[in-house]
């Protein structure tokens, strides 16, 4: 298995076919019996938690953008077998045309992705919680059928979800109006005041102040909102540094292949 503590383990995925639950891809060291009895386990928390059914397929397809309603994250949760590791699961939905179940073909059929770590890495996952559906909702966007779920995909899954851990995937702040961080997802961000983005390869955290004139009680704010931010999640192992060149500040976001939505 992977050695590097910061590193996930891997991924089991798991869809819910007509006859029950089963692994389609495994990439962890986990063997098949541990992975059906996650599955199993998985697939009886789902269902303990969702009580009444959810959207319909036609009703999501209706939405203008992902609501994320059916996203959903559980866990930390033991795995089978193996006191030292973890796994936190992620629910969504695919469309079926193949089920003979008509619930499956109305409201989707039910997929768990679940992220293999170890025990000890539990904190940074719960520190990350609020990140990880968002994130997934972005790279699973163009998996929208069962037949989509391919070796080709779910293995392009599971190397994407391991660069959210392995700290070579920049991630992009802006500040409330209270100061409180809030992490930006996507490839186009609303637009703000000032955004902090944090590089672990380049080891800096860098705040970007897009309003050219800032108050004196908001600059402060900042500057106080990115030092918290840095040692809270960090640990204090990025060089806080400021970009007020617009220029720069472009090159930065081009980097991240992000862009910033216009105000009408």
């Amino acid at each position: 298995m992977e050695s590097k503590k910061e590193h996930l383990l891997g991924i089991v995925f798991v869809v819910f076919e007509d006859t029950g639950p089963a692994v389609i891809f495994n990439d962890t060291n986990l063997t098949e019996e541990q992975t059906l009895t996650l599955a199993v386990e998985g697939m009886t928390i789902v269902g303990l938690d969702e009580g009444s059914q959810g959207k319909t397929l036609k009703e999501k397809k209706a939405q203008s953008f992902d609501t994320m309603d059916d996203k959903r994250s559980f866990g930390p949760l033991p795995v089978p077998d193996a006191q030292d590791l973890r796994a936190m699961a992620i629910t969504f939905d695919v469309e079926s045309t193949d089920s003979t179940d008509h619930r499956i073909r109305e409201f989707g059929r039910k997929c768990i992705l679940f992220l293999l770590f170890r025990e000890d890495y539990t904190r940074e996952i719960l520190d990350a919680y609020g990140l990880i559906k968002p994130y997934f909702s972005v790279i699973v966007r163009d998996v929208i059928t069962e037949n989509d779920l391919t070796h080709a995909n779910l293995l392009d899954m599971s190397r994407k979800m391991g660069l959210l851990f392995s700290g070579k995937l920049p991630r992009v702040f802006t500040l409330m109006d209270d100061g409180s961080p809030k992490e930006l997802i996507g490839k186009k961000i609303p637009a703000s005041d000032v955004f902090l983005v944090a590089d672990k390869n380049k080891s800096t955290l860098s705040i970007l102040f897009y309003h050219p004139d800032p108050t004196i009680w908001r600059r402060r704010q900042i500057y106080k909102s990115a030092s918290k931010l840095n040692s809270s999640v960090f640990k204090n192992k990025l060089k806080v540094v400021t970009v007020t060149e617009i220029e720069e500040m472009s090159a930065i976001l081009d980097r991240l292949n992000v862009s910033i939505e216009k105000i009408f």
